[in-house]
């Protein structure tokens, strides 16, 4: 029963792999991203709801995992791009946190502290 588990959830991390997330989906993830329910999503938050995800893979806690399992399965491929700054295939919570910082400037085109729902939606696409 155990393994049963762990089938289910590998495979819908690799079936996830070239599909767009779907609605429900995307409104999932703005609701779980929005702490404080103001309607944006703060840098902090952002950070934490992709912290989360990675936690999910980091089964030992270590802070380290294999870029293969985060890409582009469970992460969309542009936070993806650049994460792993030492090249060695395993992208630390430290790399991932930098990557973040990257990509939320991108998405909020550098424009200030919070994202709308719409450039949160725009950060999960692959």
């Amino acid at each position: 029963m155990k393994y049963a588990w762990i089938f289910v959830a590998l495979v819908a991390v690799v079936g996830c792999k070239s599909k767009e997330p779907s609605a429900r989906y995307i409104i999932n993830s703005i609701h779980n991203a929005d702490l404080d329910k103001n309607k944006s999503i703060s840098r902090n938050e952002f950070k934490i709801y992709f912290q989360g995800r990675y936690s999910q893979l980091d089964a030992g806690d270590t802070g380290k995992v294999p870029a293969a399992r985060l890409c582009p399965g469970v992460f969309a491929k542009r936070i993806c791009e650049g994460a792993d700054l030492n090249k060695d295939g395993i992208i630390t919570i430290d790399e991932l946190y930098s990557r973040l910082d990257v990509e939320f400037a991108r998405v909020s085109g550098g424009k200030g502290a919070e994202l709308s729902y719409k450039e949160f939606h725009q950060a999960l696409l692959p």
